[in-house]
């Protein structure tokens, strides 16, 4: 990553009254006029679905206008400006920011490319959960069910999941993620798991496939019998507890290439530039009860998993 930032061309960097004498002779050869190499923005805040509303009015019950600009227009807006500039003239500059989260968790090289990248997709998916009139749980019976079979009741959701964001000495998310079970189902039966509360500091991923697990099949060379062979191969040593050789790392290369067995659906946002302007330097509890009010549970059921929404089983535990 250094090697690149030293790579980029000598009009990116800074200029200085200082000029070399011999730059200020007449050239003997024949001078053309250079532009200024063009930059490519192709990293975007993203549209809300009630972007425009939340510009003229704020969120309803959450966050003025003004403190919805400092929290998603002007952070946002940051988050994109620098990751272009990290990314520009780069193979990878028009992926997405989730893929790039992805890709460089774990190159210390590229620190403040993954922190970016990370932000930026957490943010969005704080913001992507609510509206102008947000969808209550219990309008949602058979995803109420599901999570009252995990945490006994919304009551106990609620109370567990803000507990946790407010005690967060630090800023980061929280996450309401459905965990797979890593076990495969029998043939026909559907997959199982249960709802499961995740802090995630700073800028962190909540996506396990940004640490130790690399997916070792491609698909698009591969045949259904090559997929079987990968499926049911087995490591040759299983010593230890962690990475891909350890019992765990062993039950999550069983998942089909490219899948996971977190899912996030929904976050809250605790850092301070979040809340600190309409709820002022103590009221970051206040904030975190209002922002459960205006969940829009419609969105989450639109993105859990199908096996979360149709729960087959008493899930605690």
């Amino acid at each position: 990553m250094i090697t690149r930032r030293l790579a980029r061309p000598a009009g990116a960097l800074t200029s200085t009254s200082w000029t070399c004498a011999s730059c200020t002779r007449a050239s003997l050869l024949p001078q053309t006029c250079r532009q200024p190499p063009s930059r490519r923005s192709l990293h975007h805040v993203p549209p809300l679905t009630y972007d425009e509303s939340f510009k003229r009015q704020g969120i309803p019950g959450l966050l003025s206008p003004d403190g919805f600009r400092i929290a998603w227009t002007d952070y946002q807006g940051s988050m994109v400006q620098k990751l272009n500039e990290l990314t520009a003239g780069e193979p990878y500059e028009d992926a997405h920011v989730k893929q790039l989260a992805l890709q460089f968790a774990r190159d210390p090289m590229a620190a403040s490319l993954f922190n970016h990248a990370s932000m930026a997709h957490n943010n969005h998916f704080f913001f992507n959960s609510l509206s102008t009139s947000p969808l209550k749980v219990d309008r949602l019976p058979t995803l109420q069910q599901s999570l009252n079979n995990t945490f006994g009741s919304m009551e106990t959701l609620q109370s567990t999941f803000l507990d946790t964001a407010a005690a967060m000495f630090g800023p980061g998310f929280v996450w309401l993620v459905w965990a797979r079970n890593l076990d495969n189902p029998a043939a026909g039966a559907q997959r199982r798991g249960a709802w499961r509360i995740l802090t995630t500091y700073l800028a962190g991923t909540p996506y396990p496939e940004a640490g130790y697990r690399q997916q070792g099949l491609d698909m698009n060379n591969n045949s259904a019998a090559s997929y079987n062979s990968y499926m049911n191969q087995q490591p040759v040593n299983t010593v230890g507890a962690f990475g891909s050789f350890s019992q765990s790392g062993r039950e999550q290369a069983k998942l089909p290439p490219g899948g996971t067995n977190v899912m996030p659906v929904l976050c809250v946002n605790t850092w301070e530039h979040v809340w600190l302007r309409d709820y002022g330097m103590n009221g970051k509890r206040r904030f975190l009860r209002d922002w459960w009010d205006c969940v829009d549970w419609s969105q989450v059921e639109s993105i859990a998993p199908v096996e979360a929404k149709h729960p087959l089983e008493f899930q605690r535990g």
